[in-house]
């Protein structure tokens, strides 16, 4: 146990003590310090060398003293004798830290760090539909070959009769979700048939084929991306356009130079393929 004292009140510290009461009383004048009693704890009398006073501390040991209450009355008492004090204060800030070093334990709160990455569906509903004839710049159309186990579109120039041949196409529209105006989300079936163009990895590599869909795609989710593209309008007119792959990004539908070649998907950056179309509504 320690005391501090100045012309004052006094405090006392100890990781067990509560201070209860602190009083003192002038009485005399006196040039020495008498101890304070070897005795039990309880009312103390001290004569200050400085100013003669007689101070009386009262102190108590509780059973089992609450942290929080022994800091509360702690801190009370410095702010008593703080107002007290008319000369200067021997007790400070420094040494109420040390008080609150001594009550208090520091200790290391047990975690556990956990890394989970999720991903975010993409999601897209269905906005219009409506019927377009398609053609490349070069005025190629797109005629379906169809075989027992496979079908395939094939880009050829057709004339007279054989305009009829020319595959017309259901393009929906869906708002994504969150909205994005850059490019327009869209499926692309043919019509008069359960065939839709979809672009997924084969062996590696981006491949355009036609893929049966027996159900309405109202709702396009990640599980459907393969069948989606995004459309940029090239003229702001809506009638030249390309066509990107959501599920291959950077690849896009594409026509050859050359006449009754399958139409395919090509990188951004080949320049041999033509990736621009121009619509037809019908």
């Amino acid at each position: 146990m320690q005391l501090y004292g100045s012309p004052g009140p006094l405090i006392c510290y100890d990781s067990a003590l509560l201070i209860t009461s602190v009083s003192h009383e002038m009485v005399c004048t006196c040039e020495t310090e008498s101890p304070l009693p070897d005795t039990k704890w309880g009312l103390y009398p001290k004569i200050c060398a400085t100013c003669g006073g007689s101070i009386q501390v009262n102190l108590t040991i509780p059973k089992e003293p609450p942290v929080f209450r022994r800091i509360v009355v702690i801190v009370v008492a410095v702010k008593k004798m703080k107002r007290g004090v008319t000369g200067r204060c021997l007790f400070g800030d420094t040494d109420l830290l040390e008080i609150l070093k001594d009550m208090l334990v520091e200790e290391d709160i047990p975690y556990q760090t956990f890394e989970d990455t999720s991903m975010t569906q993409s999601g897209y509903r269905f906005s219009s539909c409506a019927q377009y004839k398609i053609t490349d710049t070069a005025n190629k159309n797109m005629v379906l070959q169809e075989f027992s186990d496979q079908a395939q579109l094939v880009a050829v120039y057709l004339q007279g009769p054989n305009a009829t041949r020319q595959v017309k196409l259901n393009m929906t529209s869906y708002k994504s979700l969150p909205p994005s105006s850059r490019k327009l989300p869209v499926t692309l079936g043919i019509v008069g048939k359960k065939l839709h163009l979809s672009c997924m990895m084969v062996g590696g590599q981006p491949k355009l084929q036609l893929e049966e869909v027996n159900s309405t795609l109202i709702n396009i989710k990640n599980n459907l991306l393969h069948l989606l593209f995004f459309k940029a309008d090239l003229t702001g007119s809506g009638t030249s356009c390309t066509f990107e792959s959501a599920a291959c990004p950077s690849w896009f539908i594409s026509t050859s130079q050359n006449e009754k070649e399958p139409v395919t998907v090509s990188r951004e950056t080949d320049q041999r393929a033509i990736q621009n179309f121009k619509l037809f509504k019908e």
